[in-house]
């Protein structure tokens, strides 16, 4: 009765660990979101660099009618060996002041890579993208381990069809940009005549840690469960041999 006893005992404390561990590994994920990992490093010409939100605020105040300037944005793949798929959206105005909707009147001009990709508003909307469209964002490609690529913005406010008599009042207007990078994979490129891995070799890479903190805290809970479990078979094990051992042996008349 006393080691049916232990052997409850045993099983309810491995299990205390078992729930203590995934309490206590769970809850760093519920953070802020994360839309660019820290390998993604990305900031304009004025020295304001993107946070891990991916949010890059669009302030103009100060514009006057025939005004033109420019914005340049540098994105930066430093993680070694992890390509990243990159997205971008436009939130809607989230500040608009004055006699003047800036968000429709400045005609905005993206560049990415060198080309072309949006013309129009400052807003993000015109007669063939919807940039405000959070379900269908602008895709900025694959960014290999080490890429480098520039996201220029040209704005301007037409002086013929605006003038001062439009800036009475002060004219504000604010939205946000969203980043989003997400791990993928590349193609495979590889000769198809090229020998293969050993055996031994590859069951070493799979062996290897992750090095991102999500996977890390992956790997460490399903390794605890695994623990846990070799642990209730060695238990019960044990139990069933002792068991055994003092069972009474029969007799025979």
């Amino acid at each position: 009765m006393k080691r049916k006893h232990r052997m409850t005992e045993w099983f309810l404390i491995g299990l205390v660990l078992l729930v203590s561990l995934s309490l206590v590994i769970n809850p760093v994920e519920v953070n802020s979101e994360t839309n660019l990992p820290p390998g993604i490093v990305a900031g304009d010409d004025q020295g304001i660099k993107i946070q891990n939100d991916g949010q890059y605020l669009v302030d103009i105040r100060d514009v006057a009618p025939g005004e033109k300037w420019s914005t340049k944005i540098t994105i930066i793949n430093l993680e070694k060996n992890t390509p990243y798929h990159l997205t971008m959206s436009i939130s809607k105005p989230t500040l608009i002041e004055g006699s003047l909707d800036l968000s429709k009147a400045i005609e905005m001009t993206l560049k990415y890579d060198g080309k072309e990709i949006y013309k129009g508003p400052l807003s993000g909307v015109n007669k063939t993208l919807n940039l405000q469209d959070k379900a269908t964002p602008l895709d900025l490609g694959t960014f290999k381990s080490g890429d480098t690529k520039m996201l220029e913005a040209d704005f301007e406010l037409d002086g013929k069809k605006y003038t001062n008599r439009d800036f009475f009042e002060k004219n504000v207007v604010e939205n946000i940009w969203y980043f989003k990078a997400v791990k993928t994979t590349l193609p495979d490129t590889s000769d198809p005549d090229q020998p293969k891995k050993p055996f031994l070799e590859n069951i070493t890479d799979k062996l290897k840690f992750p090095k991102t903190g999500e996977e890390w805290r992956n790997a460490l809970l399903f390794s605890c469960i695994g623990l846990f479990l070799v642990l209730v078979s060695l238990l019960i094990l044990k139990y069933k041999k002792q068991e055994k051992q003092h069972r009474p042996k029969k007799t025979h008349k």
